[in-house]
């Protein structure tokens, strides 16, 4: 199986930095191209309307950060690397399926923050959830 795309799904932890890393340098390794992801939840831009922050200008400085986030957590040798960034809005889960399929991914990489016990029962793992969706072979980057 010849691996010619890689979707890397990132937020703005150490893991996901250790996970880009990774992903770009087996993309590098394999010359496969990269979509570099990072979901916004649609909740996390609720604004502040009493002090003139609405929700749209919100979510717009949101998807900034993030859009920046993601150029300044690329490796700084990623020449010859053909890379895509997106940045929607919605759930984790159902984005990165849908991405997988629209985007025609042969991998994914994610990293993981190695919760256990109670903080993996109340705030899950979203690393764990896609791997048990995903219909195609994901690796997982340990933050540690």
């Amino acid at each position: 199986m010849k691996i010619e795309k890689i979707l890397i799904v990132a937020d703005n932890s150490p893991a996901s930095i250790k996970a880009i890393q990774y992903g770009f340098n087996l993309a590098k390794d394999m010359g496969a191209k990269v979509l570099l992801l990072s979901v916004i939840q649609a909740g996390s831009a609720a604004g502040n309307p009493d002090a003139g922050i609405f929700p749209d200008d919100a979510l717009a400085q949101l998807k900034e950060q993030v859009a920046n986030f993601l150029q300044q957590a690329k490796p700084d040798d990623v020449q010859g690397i053909d890379i895509e960034t997106r940045t929607p809005v919605g759930e984790i889960l159902p984005v990165v399926v849908q991405a997988i399929a629209n985007w025609g991914a042969d991998l994914v990489v994610a990293g993981t923050h190695g919760r256990t016990g109670l903080s993996k029962l109340f705030s899950g793992s979203v690393s764990e959830s896609i791997i048990h969706h995903s219909p195609i072979p994901v690796l997982i980057v340990p933050g540690v």
